[in-house]
């Protein structure tokens, strides 16, 4: 059987013995369950029929240490709030703060790996 890709579970993975995979990065460890599932419902809907979760797991894969990956992703949350209240309530300078952290953010990336197996039935 040839499956196409599709934007809509782009992430997916189909295999032969019908235990397929749908695997993408993340930010957060704990992310990834509702993208997931609906990539993985997309994906059964072309066979007219529902996806059913089977395990999930998420692991770190960023190249630097998780714990300083996890304080930057912190730091670069709270410059994005004061740099949002800086360009309500502040000037450009302050409006700045934010700019500055979209792009550390940017720079982290996403550093964890979530992977969801899952049945069409």
């Amino acid at each position: 059987m040839l499956l196409t890709s599709c934007a809509h579970h782009r992430d997916v993975r189909p295999a032969e013995d019908g235990l397929h995979l749908v695997q993408f990065n993340t930010e957060e460890k704990g992310e990834g369950f509702h993208d997931g599932m609906s990539q993985a419902n997309h994906f059964c809907d072309q066979f007219k029929q529902k996806a059913y979760q089977v395990s999930e797991s998420s692991q770190y894969v960023g190249s630097m240490e998780e714990s300083t990956y996890n304080t930057g992703k912190t730091v670069t949350k709270v410059a994005k709030v004061a740099g949002t209240a800086g360009y309500i309530f502040g000037g450009k300078k302050e409006s700045d703060i934010g700019g500055t952290a979209t792009v550390g953010d940017a720079v982290l990336g996403e550093g964890y790996q979530y992977q969801m197996r899952f049945k069409c039935k």
